[in-house]
């Protein structure tokens, strides 16, 4: 999915379901339903947003075709890495998982995995591999979607941002990304967009590189792609796998922080200088 889909300005809009009070108040504009406690709309298919009023059919229209070879198990096999570095995880948050979202190539135990993607089928289960886990794929925007604090990882598989009048987006996503202990990212190593994406996030200043991996799928036999891009230009990949260099101290933040509020306001303040002063940090 695009960096702009996950990143696009939330405006001052009295209908925000995630503003005070939450879709509770705001409710989900006839095209969702308020869970979570009220903090969410876990829209219906065809729809999304902070407040489900987005129909889907008009991004589709927006952007053309669709993205169909992602879910080819070549592409799909970047997933597999992904999950085997996100094993330690207790509360992992995705962007951009279009229609294989990760909680698919989870094995292990986690608290919650919360997949946010327009184009994401929604989906709400509190159980993931037979254990206890609040599972949620959330047709929504990242702006729109009110982190709770207590998420340590961090994945966007398909970093990019696509057109000129995005590119600061990327620098944009650099604050939130540095919360994380644990970052996997990943992009198209032959379009100079993704890398450049990558660098304008700054992780080297705070993370330690746990893994670097380069994936090649040319040559694979495509199945019809009939209304979707060709994969032509995305088939190298860059997966990076990083850890935070001050893990302890951003446990010890989420543990301090009350509500949602804290976590981005102060948590930012906090972090900033964390990164400033040093420290160290463990691997999973």
């Amino acid at each position: 999915a695009l960096l702009l889909a996950a990143l696009a300005s939330s405006t001052s809009d009295p209908t925000n379901a995630n503003a005070a009070g939450g879709c509770s108040a705001a409710g989900c504009g006839g095209h969702g339903e308020c869970i979570d406690g009220g903090n969410v709309c876990m829209c219906e298919e065809g729809w999304f947003g902070r407040n489900c009023s987005g129909a889907l059919q008009n991004w589709k229209e927006m952007h053309k075709l669709e993205h169909n070879f992602y879910e080819h198990d070549s592409f799909k096999s970047r997933y597999v890495l992904a999950a085997h570095h996100l094993r330690g995880c207790r509360h992992i948050v995705e962007v951009g998982g279009y229609r294989t979202p990760i909680s698919s190539f989870l094995n292990g135990h986690h608290l919650s995995v919360t997949t946010i993607d327009p184009y994401i089928r929604p989906y709400a289960s509190d159980t993931l591999n037979g254990e206890a886990c609040r599972v949620r794929h959330l047709p929504t925007m990242f702006a729109d979607y009110p982190l709770t604090g207590e998420e340590d990882c961090f994945v966007y598989m398909g970093l990019d941002y696509y057109d000129e009048d995005n590119q600061p987006l990327c620098g944009t996503l650099k604050e939130t990304v540095h919360r994380f202990e644990r970052v996997v990212v990943d992009y198209a190593a032959k379009y100079p967009t993704g890398a450049a994406c990558f660098k304008a996030l700054e992780l080297p200043s705070a993370f330690e590189r746990v893994a670097n991996v380069v994936l090649e799928f040319e040559g694979n036999r495509w199945p019809d792609l009939s209304g979707s891009w060709l994969p032509t230009g995305l088939t190298a990949r860059v997966l990076y796998v990083l850890q935070h260099r001050n893990t302890h101290t951003l446990k010890e933040q989420r543990r301090a922080f009350a509500n949602p509020q804290e976590y981005s306001g102060a948590g930012a303040e906090a972090g900033n200088a964390a990164e400033k002063g040093g420290g160290g940090g463990s691997t999973q």
